[in-house]
């Protein structure tokens, strides 16, 4: 019970980590996409070109995936990548479907829910499949 409460936790803290870690490495690389970001943090207008809100997406789907594999690692449970999923689906839910709809494209706000349950629970698929790949040595 105890180390699927940790895994969830952890996983949620990759996640967002990974997001932002990826955001800050693109920022270092592209003068402009920072510049939209600033724009973003301090306005909170969404400015983004389409080329650099596919980047975003990109970069939510790769954290989502990677949340969900530090989550079956940490648990070592499938159950702890399922509340996971499901408590960033309604997280991102509730921000991009409701909250957040008028300040970002439609497209852009369905691209960031629809992938996210299904990207976190490949994670946890790629984390299981990958600890029971290794053979066991006696």
């Amino acid at each position: 019970m105890v180390r699927g409460v940790l895994g969830v936790i952890t996983g949620a803290i990759a996640w967002m980590a990974g997001f932002y870690a990826l955001v800050i490495v693109l920022s270092a690389l592209w003068p402009d996409f920072a510049l939209h970001g600033r724009v973003w943090q301090t306005q909170r207008a969404f400015t983004f070109t389409s080329p650099m809100a596919c980047f975003l997406l990109l970069f939510w789907a790769l954290a989502e995936v990677g949340a969900g594999w530090v989550a079956m690692k940490t648990a070592k449970h499938r159950a702890a990548v399922w509340v996971l999923a499901g408590l960033l689906g309604i997280y991102l839910a509730a921000l991009h479907l409701v909250l957040y709809w008028p300040r970002f494209a439609w497209w852009y706000n369905l691209a960031v829910v629809i992938p996210a349950v299904p990207a976190v629970l490949l994670g946890g698929r790629l984390a299981e499949n990958r600890s029971l790949s290794r053979p066991t040595v006696r």
